[in-house]
């Protein structure tokens, strides 16, 4: 019994000292403030952001990431519901356009509110006021539509085709401008904005689509581009628009042209062929609209028809890659 107490007491002993020595390591052991354990809430005036890295311009960095990432979620949020309601199989598309804007966004008008450096890292804590981000987003949105009226305005109104063609060229400003009012709501925490601006451009991309689906187009190829004519006519079949290879005497709302002129030669024991394409899009009255040029070579050791299928399999594969409208040149500039 004795023993056992003996031998108790000297491992409290020997203990004793390792706690102290842990107790004072753990002391001293640097602390985080307060306002980056508990940081300050946003209200309707600042939204605050903390943020930690090896410098200053990297915490800084990632305090602003925190506060867009706020932003972020609430826009997501707002989308994904209204979406819903209308398609739920736009879910996805829709979170990665918002978060593309959230990620965009340059959150340049801040305030330092705090910093402090714990061993080797730095924190701080910045503040955005709502009003300034709103204030800059909305000069955005004059952008933004000064842009789109741009794309839209056409003295002749007289071809749908024309007009899915400029709703085309302004889609990508059009679904931007979606994003920015979305934001200035969000930071704004008012909806007083949102109706009339949301329904003006949602309006324009729901008119885009109708025209897209209620067209019909014709596709013709010469003899030296049917592999990329057939590819051009899937794409279009694919998308749900109504398309047939043009037939003689049929009233359609517009043709896609397509026509290509080989160069050939012979080296050696080689056949090679040079094909230069072009992709026309044309109203029904046979006027140009837009058009795209590609170009492919290809050699064989057959003859020169087999360079020449090579050649027209390769752009159309590079018109499918690209998709059927800007392969058609109709997103250039956006």
């Amino acid at each position: 019994m004795v023993d056992r107490e003996w031998q108790a007491a000297v491992r409290v002993a020997l203990c004793l000292p390792m706690l102290f020595l842990g107790g004072c390591a753990t002391s001293g052991v640097p602390q985080l403030p307060e306002w980056v354990l508990n940081p300050p809430a946003d209200n309707a005036i600042t939204i605050y952001g903390v943020g930690e890295g090896e410098a200053l311009r990297t915490a800084r960095d990632d305090a602003l990431a925190v506060i867009a990432g706020k932003l972020e979620t609430r826009v997501s949020s707002d989308v994904l519901t209204e979406t819903r309601l209308e398609n739920g199989r736009e879910e996805s598309r829709t979170r990665n356009r918002v978060r593309t804007t959230t990620e965009a966004l340059e959150l340049s008008e801040y305030q330092t509110e705090n910093s402090a450096q714990v061993a080797s890292r730095l924190f701080v804590l910045l503040s955005v006021k709502r009003q300034a981000l709103v204030t800059s987003t909305l000069n955005d949105l004059n952008r933004l539509d000064s842009e789109i009226e741009a794309r839209l305005s056409d003295s002749d109104n007289s071809s749908r085709l024309k007009r899915l063609y400029r709703l085309t060229l302004a889609k990508a400003l059009i679904s931007e401008a979606l994003d920015k009012v979305l934001l200035v709501q969000s930071v704004s925490q008012s909806s007083a904005l949102k109706q009339q601006r949301l329904t003006h451009y949602q309006s324009l991309l729901d008119e885009r689509e109708r025209l897209q689906q209620n067209l019909t187009l014709a596709v013709s190829w010469d003899r030296n581009t049917p592999e990329i004519g057939e590819r051009v006519l899937t794409m279009l079949l694919e998308l749900g628009l109504h398309a047939e290879a043009d037939k003689s005497g049929a009233r359609y709302d517009g043709r896609i042209v397509i026509s290509g002129v080989p160069a050939k030669r012979e080296i050696f024991d080689e056949y090679h062929v040079q094909l230069d394409t072009v992709v026309a899009l044309e109203d029904n009255q046979g006027s140009e609209i837009s058009s795209a040029r590609y170009q492919a070579a290809a050699s064989s050791l057959s003859d020169h028809e087999s360079a020449q299928k090579t050649a027209n399999r390769q752009i159309a594969e590079e018109v499918q890659e690209r998709g059927v409208w800007r392969a058609l040149n109709m997103h250039k500039g956006t």
